[in-house]
């Protein structure tokens, strides 16, 4: 009885050693999300007296463009328009923190218009 079970405890051991072994190749490390810079634009925006070194972030990642307000803004209407395709997505936020637009990923230049409370900011990209 007691070869009959030190059998078995030895075939668990080895299953969980070969089950600990993976077969596939580690994935490949994801790239960097490509920056994007969003500067004010149109009237000069009204002073803040909090500074930052930049009012809004943004970056673009398979197909998700994301803004980090780093300052309180206002209320913000953003609008991303494919300059080559002619779509356009657009959205709205308000205060300080971040939000993600779900683009179409189509080739062409791309431009971000954020017209916030206290100013004008744009920016552009090419995909």
């Amino acid at each position: 009885m007691k070869k009959f079970t030190l059998f078995i405890l030895s075939l668990f051991a080895s299953t969980f050693v070969f089950a600990d072994n993976p077969t596939t190749p580690p994935t490949p490390p994801t790239p960097p999300a490509t920056p994007i810079p969003i500067n004010p634009s149109g009237p000069k925006p009204i002073p803040n007296p909090l500074t930052l070194d930049a009012d809004i972030d943004a970056s673009y990642y398979d197909g998700v463009l994301t803004l980090m307000f780093n300052v309180d803004l206002g209320n913000a209407d953003i609008t991303v328009t494919n300059l080559s395709t002619g779509d356009i997505w657009w959205d709205s936020v308000s205060g300080v923190g971040a939000t993600a637009i779900m683009l179409s990923g189509d080739e062409g230049y791309y431009e971000v218009h954020i017209s916030t409370d206290r100013g004008e900011y744009s920016g552009a990209f090419t995909l």
